[in-house]
């Protein structure tokens, strides 16, 4: 009598593991199946984009700012002189709408920020001309995001001077300057709603150096050029434009950023998993 109820009990006890075990087994393959489609299933957002226009310079201010509350990104400039300053820069409405749907379908017309430097005059000091410098300073201690996942673009660099006339380093977090050798190329794309570029940038990712070897059928300057890859502790990126004797105009260049955002489908996924974990351990504790 005692044994034939010791081995029913086991019995039902040996069918409630195994209930418990495929309840188990299910919200982990929901959460798994949730966070590999979080993964393959990405979209992207740009951030958006304000400023302080009409100044510009040195006194320039533009932040770019995460729709998914990943904090911001700040820019300042540097300039060599005051003749170096476009009449251009900082009026990042000049440069919205763009569009890099190719890339990044089902973004549309994004924002961006437009920074211009003059190129070198030709008479003053040094004979044939000096040149115009500036630096563009992209502060990431406000990003709260991942920075390795976070897309860096750049538009419309110069084609009409000796290459390369672009450079770009990164302030790492011992706040050293590092070339941007980690920088993965998403991939090249003529801004859809601007001028067509007249060459393919390229970067040269082991010293930073920006330059446009392969020619295009557009008509002005270069395409756009996107990366991830900004290694984690990164303070800012820095872009220098080194610019010769050319023109009064300057030369207008575009900046974005971007971040994936997991398909809504997926983030409903893996919070039905996460729920079903919780309610099973509530189960077991029971």
């Amino acid at each position: 009598m005692f044994s034939n109820s010791t081995s029913s009990v086991n019995r039902v006890a040996r069918t409630m593991a195994g209930a418990s075990s495929r309840r188990l087994a299910l919200a982990l393959a929901i959460v798994l199946l949730g966070s590999s489609s979080a993964l393959s299933a990405v979209n992207y957002d740009f951030l958006s984009v304000s400023g302080n226009w009409p100044l510009t310079g040195n006194a320039a201010s533009t932040t770019f700012t995460s729709n998914n509350l990943n904090g911001i990104v700040a820019v300042s400039h540097i300039f060599s002189s005051p003749a170096a300053v476009g009449y251009a820069d900082n009026d990042n409405a000049l440069i919205f709408p763009s569009d890099f749907t190719t890339l990044f379908p089902g973004t549309g017309q994004v924002q961006g920020h437009l920074a211009m430097t003059v190129y070198g005059d030709p008479g003053n000091p040094l004979p044939g001309g000096n040149i115009h410098t500036s630096q563009v300073i992209f502060d990431l201690t406000g990003y709260t995001g991942n920075l390795p996942d976070l897309v860096f673009g750049i538009w419309n660099t110069t084609d009409e001077v000796a290459l390369p006339a672009y450079n770009i380093q990164l302030l790492d977090s011992s706040s050293t300057l590092v070339d941007p050798t980690t920088f993965n190329l998403i991939g090249n794309q003529d801004n859809q709603t601007q001028v067509a570029g007249a060459h393919m940038m390229q970067l040269d990712t082991s010293t930073g150096d920006i330059t446009a070897p392969t020619a295009l059928t557009g008509s002005t300057h270069t395409d756009a050029m996107f990366f991830d890859g900004i290694p984690t502790g990164t303070l800012q990126i820095i872009v220098t434009a080194n610019l010769p004797p050319l023109n009064t105009i300057g030369d207008g260049v575009g900046y974005y950023f971007a971040e994936p955002v997991p398909e809504p489908s997926s983030i409903v996924l893996s919070a039905i998993g996460l729920v079903s974990l919780y309610v099973f351990r509530r189960r077991r504790k029971r």
